[in-house]
């Protein structure tokens, strides 16, 4: 792209941008190339290469894309990036000035001619589809506005299969994607606040007064070519002939073949048309045909797998088994028994998904926990004195969070044979507080401010209220089961009905008083100590939280730990799997720290150092939970190589849980082990608060070639990759699985689970793994399937105390187990470049 430059503009609120530019250099006439949404300056590259060379060409990144400055999402309208660049036309006094715009820099070059200072300096305008003649956003950039998983921006972690996405509905011919365009703008994207640039440029693309732009257009008497692309699948062609009308002195051009893109699509017909329209003296001529001479076709590295996934897939749910057995024969006949209820017109009620959780995952072992560092929790610039007072505030300014939030107000529903999840009309907290056994002394309540309270209990009436719950939690201690919650809400709630002295409408009050005790948010506080060694190590200590729980059906748990001087608190937040997933809460943590503010990045100790060592927490039941970090840096680095090798032979990216799942069937204990991996599927309504969870299923030892392991693991990621998509989409056997068993009754789960597990485990997988790439640490939960264990990675590359990086994973199981996740996970970290090498 050549050397980029940037040139910094203040506008009239005093904000500071800076503006990423790139100059050809020369002495010739300047060429100001704008680019189009979504884009930065790399789109003009290949363009570029056709030009003639007697012109100096400027290209310019628009605010909030490419390299330019992504510190003012709210101010990226049509009329604000005009504004930006006819600074910067005045900035390098360019005069005798062709301006090319393209889509979005269509319609800007066009607001810059209402400028007469700028329209005096522009002597051409060269229009590539350009945006401005719509009333209603096109459907594609309205997509990239929603806050909702249907928007590539949100749905995909991988930039490149995003920018690809992107690029394939702007394109007519799929293989004429480049694959270094994609490398350039997925670069562009990774970016701090580059994806929320976008989704705010989109919610304002459009010229609002339309009559006024045409009106403003039809003065304009500069000669002017506009190229389209026939198979522009964003804008309308029809636009064409309404900037040809209303730009009198104009030619128009319309490339056969090609999408919304000429520039980079078509360069070199698109080049020659702009060539001749340079060298000719302005007056207007007709279109002239352009001879097509397709460029050769670079490599695509997702282009045939998105074809597949957008044709016909017929799903055939003997796909889901790899290893066959009576169990597995009566499971697939039922299944298929079930398909065609579901083709007679049967419907579950619920998602598949949501069904299995309130199933399997009842369990204290079962919920997930996400940490959040160094928050500053404190509404007000100076820390609270004391620990009482920082208890206060973090109590009283988190339930202002929770009660904000919709996403958190759910909470678990006890049914006979399953969990469900309701909504609660109460946000309150519970504050508890335990001796060093883990004994619970009493309970503070800080009831929802926002609701009416009790007006017939009084304080003593909560008070006893409260002791009484003290006591029954205390006697369940030592309850292994998984029937804890139900065994006390049940004693509460007689303890409500016979405790004398109450009046009918008291009663009723005492009884919705144990409600809210059961479904509150519980919080436990600690002070952490002065010693700075010993406080990182206790910072990036799990907590105990079998021995801290939340006694009753309530979404979170949430262990806080101050620093001495009160001015950060750390938050540890369990959450109930039934009614929430991961990736939801996870983005609730992430508005939590932008909401309240953080004092930075808490990095994890030196692998080397004592602090790091692996910790293991008894789960209960049998299970423990190990967490342990690892440098992840080599698996990362071959990972990029994989990518810019083989992309294209995997029909998509290396993901790191492709890597993961296939560096676990390295180790003899995983090699016949059938993985499950959650993902986020797309509502079918588009209402991004309906986003649920599906599963991915694969057997990665199946695809070990010993002669030729990179071939058996191009294979496995192939076909990893497919199942992701199509499960993401609603279109793989695994999501139809889910779906199909929510129309049956739970006891079917647990009879098929007691009498046939195997048999389950080769449908829904034996061991699962989840990764949150921006959680600080995510402690993982275990189901009653997975009898495997489970495990759970947060980020991957957080720094390190020693200037490094480093992974934290979390696994669920036996002891034995977890020391096997322990060595395939240590040794794919190191060794992952072994695993590709043949085998002698």
């Amino acid at each position: 792209m050549g050397e980029r430059r940037y040139a910094e503009f203040a506008d009239d609120r005093g904000a500071i941008s800076r503006i990423a530019w790139y100059d050809s250099g020369g002495e010739g006439d300047p060429v100001l190339l704008i680019h189009g949404f979504a884009e930065h300056g790399c789109t003009w590259d290949a363009l570029l290469d056709f030009l003639p060379e007697n012109y100096r060409y400027i290209r310019i990144d628009a605010k909030g894309f490419g390299y330019s400055s992504k510190n003012d999402p709210e101010h990226l309208t049509l009329y604000d990036q005009a504004a930006f660049v006819a600074a910067f036309i005045r900035r390098l006094d360019l005069r005798n000035l062709v301006l090319v715009g393209h889509s979005m820099g269509g319609a800007i070059s066009c607001l810059l001619l209402e400028d007469g200072e700028i329209r005096e300096r522009v002597v051409k305008l060269v229009l590539l589809d350009p945006a401005g003649m719509f009333t209603e956003v096109p459907e594609f950039i309205a997509t990239l506005a929603l806050v909702s998983p249907r928007n590539p921006l949100l749905r995909f972690a991988n930039e490149e299969l995003m920018v690809y996405l992107v690029m394939s509905r702007a394109y007519f011919r799929e293989e004429k994607i480049s694959q270094e365009l994609i490398r350039q703008y997925a670069e562009a994207m990774r970016l701090p606040g580059a994806r929320d640039c976008v989704i705010a440029a989109a919610r304002h693309f459009r010229i609002p007064n339309v009559a006024g732009f045409q009106a403003g257009l039809k003065k304009r008497t500069l000669p002017a070519l506009i190229i389209w692309g026939a198979e522009d699948r964003i804008i309308s062609v029809e636009d064409a002939e309404k900037f040809h009308r209303c730009l009198r002195n104009s030619r128009l051009v319309v490339l056969p073949e090609c999408g919304h893109s000429p520039q980079e699509e078509m360069p070199g017909e698109t080049a020659g048309v702009i060539a001749e329209f340079l060298c000719d003296s302005g007056a207007p001529a007709p279109p002239v045909p352009v001879e097509r001479t397709p460029p050769p076709r670079p490599s695509s590295p997702f282009g045939s797998h998105l074809r597949q996934l957008t044709g016909t897939y017929k799903l055939r749910m003997a796909r889901l088994v790899d290893r066959w057995s009576f169990g597995t024969v009566f499971l697939l006949i039922f299944i298929k028994v079930l398909q065609l209820l579901k083709k007679l017109g049967m419907r579950a009620e619920e998602n598949g998904w949501r069904k299995a959780t309130g199933i399997f995952l009842r369990n204290e072992y079962s919920k997930f926990v996400l940490s959040c560092f160094r928050l500053r929790y404190c509404r007000e610039e100076v820390a609270p004195e004391d620990f009482p007072a920082a208890r206060r505030e973090l109590a009283e300014h988190l339930a202002e969070y929770i009660r904000g939030h919709s996403a958190l107000h759910w909470t678990a529903a006890p049914g006979r044979f399953r969990l469900g999840r309701r909504k609660i009309d109460f946000t309150d907290i519970a504050e508890a507080f335990y001796d060093k056994s883990g004994e619970l002394l009493w309970i503070e309540m800080h009831f929802d401010t926002s609701r009416e309270n009790f007006q017939l209990l009084t304080r003593e009436h909560i008070r006893e209220t409260l002791r009484c719950m003290v006591v029954n939690v205390n006697r369940l201690r030592s309850n292994e089961g998984g029937d804890q919650v139900r065994i006390l809400a049940g004693r509460m709630r007689r303890w409500a009905r016979r405790v004398p002295g109450f009046s009918f409408g008291a009663r009723h009050e005492l009884k919705s008083l144990v409600e809210r005790l059961l479904t509150a948010t519980f919080l436990h506080c600690e002070l952490l100590p002065k010693e700075r060694e010993l406080q990182l190590a206790r910072r990036i200590a799990s907590p105990n939280l079998r021995k801290y729980r939340n006694p009753g059906w309530g979404l979170l748990n949430v262990v806080a730990r101050f620093t001495p001087d009160f001015a950060e608190a750390d938050l540890w937040m369990q959450f109930h799997h039934v009614p929430v997933d991961g990736m939801p809460m996870q983005e609730s943590l992430a508005g939590l720290k932008t909401s309240w503010g953080c004092a930075g990045i808490l990095p994890y100790p030196a692998l080397s150092s004592p602090v790091a060592r692996p910790e293991i927490l008894y789960a209960g039941n049998r299970l423990f939970r190990n967490r342990f970090f690892l440098d992840f840096g080599p698996m990362l680095t071959l990972r990029r190589e994989l990518n810019a090798k083989y992309a294209t032979l995997m029909e998509g990216a290396a993901t790191v849980a492709g890597m993961v799942v296939w560096g676990l069937a390295q180790h003899r204990f995983f090699r016949n082990c059938k993985m499950l991996f959650p993902v986020d599927t797309e509502p079918k309504s588009g209402n991004p608060a309906e986003r649920e969870l599906s599963l991915v299923f694969i057997r990665a030892g199946a695809y070990i070639d010993p002669a030729n392991p990179l071939s058996g693991f191009l294979n496995f990621q192939k076909e990893f990759n497919r199942r992701l998509w199509r499960t993401r989409n609603g279109t793989s056997e695994s999501y139809e699985l889910l779906e199909l068993y929510s129309m049956i009754h739970p006891l079917f789960y647990r009879l098929a689970q007691r009498w046939m597990p195997e048999s389950m485990g080769e449908f829904v997988g034996s061991m699962g793994l989840s990764i949150l790439r921006d959680a600080d640490i995510f402690i993982s939960p275990l189901s009653d399937l997975q009898v495997n264990g489970f495990m759970t990675i947060g980020d991957l590359a957080h720094p390190t105390g020693d200037g490094g990086t480093a992974g934290a994973v979390s696994v669920c199981g036996t002891r034995d187990q977890i020391r096997f996740y322990q060595e395939a996970m240590t040794d794919l970290a190191k060794n992952y470049r072994r695993f590709l090498e043949p085998r002698e």
